[in-house]
């Protein structure tokens, strides 16, 4: 898929989502809807996730993708995300948060 049209979808989706779900009162402004469609996309994202770990668990691949580092990053990004949403910010970060440091991809 063309990156434009990604990115086009991508942005229909936040509208959408924000759209079907509205935004909480009392919210700064669209930023802070934003996040919560992200949120809400991470939410699938490891229920998707989980569903694939579950199917291939039995997969005798020599390379098999790491699905609980996958999960461990995406419930990280999320918990970080929705803490966010959560708190005042009165401290400006330089630099997002350090990846989960765990490859996604085992070696048998």
């Amino acid at each position: 898929m063309n990156p434009l049209h990604r990115a086009a979808l991508w942005r229909f989706g936040i509208a959408l989502a924000i759209s079907l779900t509205g935004v909480p009162p009392g919210w700064a402004g669209p930023q802070q809807a934003e996040i919560h469609a992200l949120v809400q996309e991470l939410d699938y994202l490891i229920e998707y996730a989980e569903r694939l770990a579950q199917k291939y668990r039995n997969d005798d691949a020599p390379v098999r993708f790491n699905y609980p580092a996958l999960l461990e990053q995406l419930r990280m990004t999320r918990m970080r995300s929705a803490a966010y949403l959560k708190e005042v910010q009165t401290v400006v970060h330089p630099a997002p948060p350090a990846p989960v440091a765990t490859s996604l991809t085992e070696r048998r």
